[in-house]
């Protein structure tokens, strides 16, 4: 997302940019920009893409791996993909 926020200030009458933050596991993203009560972003600031990963968070996550929310399209019922002909 930081990424992306910095990609879309740059485009000039950039219109909408989708933002799911329910994707993102809680304390595992410290990040410099903020979203506003009217659903604006700030842009990233400090060094780089201005968001740090919490590795300690990051390698707990991992041991815990869990389905994924979506896409659920293009999947088998043991989570694998799969191509849209298979199930």
């Amino acid at each position: 997302m930081s990424a992306s926020l910095q990609v879309s200030a740059s485009v000039p009458l950039f219109l909408i940019h989708e933002y799911y933050p329910s994707i993102t596991p809680k304390d595992l993203i410290r990040k410099s920009w903020e979203v506003d009560k009217d659903g604006y972003a700030s842009l990233p600031t400090g060094v780089g893409l201005g968001c740090e990963v919490n590795e300690a968070r990051l390698a707990e996550l991992a041991k815990q791996p869990s389905k994924p929310e979506w896409p659920t399209r293009g999947r088998l019922k043991d989570g694998s993909i799969s191509d849209y002909s298979d199930y």
